[in-house]
């Protein structure tokens, strides 16, 4: 399995293209802002777009989406079900991404770990030793909770699942803060929320991130 970052917009976000090495089946993560960079890698690696998956609802995060979609009607967009309402421009292809299912993207299969806090309906998606972790965890930081339906609480909980996770795997976030990828490893020894969602301080936490 292949990945590439790209780096889009005016707020640093992150959107990635996954591929399958044999077959070339691909999938979107998080297309924001500029879709012509993703469109000309696809092309130029001659790879098959099977499906477009969103970590969570937010515009910067979702607002490329039709781009993919007029160029595919059947092309399928996995959210979770607690985001779709915030969605403004729902596709007819829109599918629920469903804690613990893997999505199959061709031969490429990704597994949803519902991580709520940001959003209700926050996700992230693991590939092999790649999870790509949207507005949940970034490198050093987490997610803002002071927003429309965000939970310090829900986050806490979602910090305990991330830090289970192997040390090897890598984090993929979703915005250029702090850095651009790092490991659950490095992250649950100096992102001080990792570390206390798993020495299990809550109450901790959940200062810290007031």
């Amino acid at each position: 399995m292949k990945v590439r970052q790209f780096k889009l917009g005016p707020m640093d976000n992150f959107s990635y293209l996954v591929w399958d090495e044999d077959t070339l089946d691909a999938a979107v993560i998080d297309p924001a802002w500029q879709p012509e960079p993703l469109a000309q890698a696809l092309k130029a690696e001659k790879l098959k777009l099977r499906a477009v998956l969103l970590t969570h609802a937010h515009p910067d995060h979702v607002n490329a989406v039709g781009f993919f979609t007029a160029l595919d009607k059947d092309l399928p967009v996995h959210l979770h079900e607690a985001d779709h309402h915030m969605l403004e421009n729902q596709p007819k292809t829109l599918k629920p991404a469903v804690d613990g299912e893997k999505i199959e993207a061709g031969a490429l299969k990704l597994q949803v770990l519902h991580t709520p806090g940001h959003t209700p309906g926050s996700v992230c998606y693991r590939a092999g030793q790649a999870v790509f972790t949207g507005d949940t965890l970034f490198i050093g930081e987490c997610g803002r909770v002071d927003l429309p339906g965000s939970s310090a609480e829900a986050l806490y909980d979602s910090f305990v699942k991330l830090a289970a996770l192997p040390d090897a795997a890598a984090v993929y976030p979703g915005h250029s803060y702090n850095g651009d990828t790092s490991t659950f490893g490095v992250q649950k020894e100096y992102n001080l929320y990792l570390k206390l969602a798993k020495q299990g301080r809550k109450a901790d936490f959940l200062k810290a991130v007031s």
